[in-house]
């Protein structure tokens, strides 16, 4: 991969002239278990919410992309050998999986590293979160971990793998992981949102300078711009969310209603107490998401959205495992409310690559 004249360059207005607006909506989820004492399962935090939800955009015509949990899959896969009662489940993954890619949604490379240390003992998963982020392991093993972890996706979808996002957006330092990346064909990053910044040592980045820009060129650091840069990131699209919107998602979680109850059945990986409390005290950056309650403000960040960066994609993340029937609602009256958005994968992004 080495530098050309970018077709990035044709997303650049030129002097005084407005940029076009896209109307393109990116809906990019990440299929994983939960990391906590609880798991979850897969029929709960996978199966069940991803088929609610492919159902919904069905509607629409809209297609799905999902940065899938590449190291529970391996993992589920080499315990079946041990334990045959996971076969089934694992049958599921790979049936819904390959459905989705015949069916023209996205399958893209998501890693939590910590799989490479966790186990199933007969009784349930043992999630190990020691070696949390992919920077944890030596050279070699970031790797061989990304090689077999595209592998297995590859195997499974049919389809070529090259988008990637990082395990609870810890991507920098960026050159670290660099070569495991570059050298097992992985050139299109969508893991950072604007501003977003978090000071917790395990989960730690720093996105608070991003380009002003649909989505860029990088080298070394995806919050830097390099216009002969080897990758291209797709950022995630972000909006600033009140302590009152927090307040409120607290209290609606201790009210359990059934419309704001997750269809995963397992229990989130705690952070450290700042997180907690910087988002009940002050306005903090997040990426715009259908998790729960969060989809309500679809509207309203896609409003701004095309404010601020009208000639962007219209990236939205998530994960299945935290959708709730409100999240559905919400995202089916957003899709009903703007017949103009159009569905757009990784896959129909191929041609940002940069040349050889």
């Amino acid at each position: 991969m080495g530098s050309t004249p970018s077709v990035l360059d044709s997303e650049k207005p030129t002097a005084n002239e407005k940029p076009p607006a896209d109307n393109r909506m990116l809906l990019s989820l990440d299929y994983e278990l939960f990391f906590g004492a609880n798991p979850g399962t897969v029929e709960k935090c996978l199966i069940e919410p991803t088929d609610r939800l492919v159902a919904v955009l069905e509607r629409y015509g809209m297609k799905l992309s999902l940065f899938v949990d590449a190291g529970f899959l391996l993992k589920l896969r080499e315990a079946t050998a041990e334990w045959p009662r996971l076969q089934p489940q694992w049958d599921l993954v790979r049936s819904q999986l390959g459905s989705l890619s015949r069916e023209g949604h996205d399958i893209q490379l998501h890693i939590h590293p910590h799989w490479e240390d966790s186990f199933f003992d007969g009784d349930g998963w043992v999630v190990k979160t020691e070696r949390y982020r992919l920077h944890d392991f030596s050279v070699q093993q970031m790797r061989s971990i990304v090689r077999r972890y595209k592998s297995i996706l590859e195997e499974v979808s049919g389809r070529p793998v090259f988008a990637y996002r990082a395990g609870g957006w810890c991507i920098q330092p960026f050159a670290e992981i660099q070569q495991a990346l570059a050298e097992n064909d992985v050139w299109l990053d969508s893991t950072v949102f604007d501003k977003g910044v978090s000071e917790d040592p395990v989960r730690w980045f720093d996105f608070s300078r991003l380009p002003a820009k649909p989505l860029w060129r990088f080298s070394s650091d995806p919050v830097f711009e390099d216009v002969s840069g080897c990758f291209v990131e797709v950022p995630i699209s972000s909006f600033p969310l009140s302590p009152l919107f927090y307040w409120k998602m607290a209290l609606r979680k201790k009210l359990s209603s059934r419309q704001f109850t997750p269809f995963g059945d397992g229990a989130a990986m705690q952070a450290n107490a700042g997180y907690y409390l910087s988002r009940l005290t002050k306005t903090v950056p997040s990426p715009v998401s259908i998790d729960g309650i969060k989809a309500e403000v679809l509207g309203k960040a896609y409003s701004r959205h095309r404010k601020n960066m009208p000639s962007a994609i219209f990236n939205v993340m998530g994960h299945p495992k935290s959708l709730t029937p409100y999240s559905l609602t919400s995202l089916n009256s957003f899709l009903e409310g703007h017949p103009e958005l159009s569905a757009v994968t990784f896959q129909d992004l191929i041609y940002l690559r940069p040349a050889a």
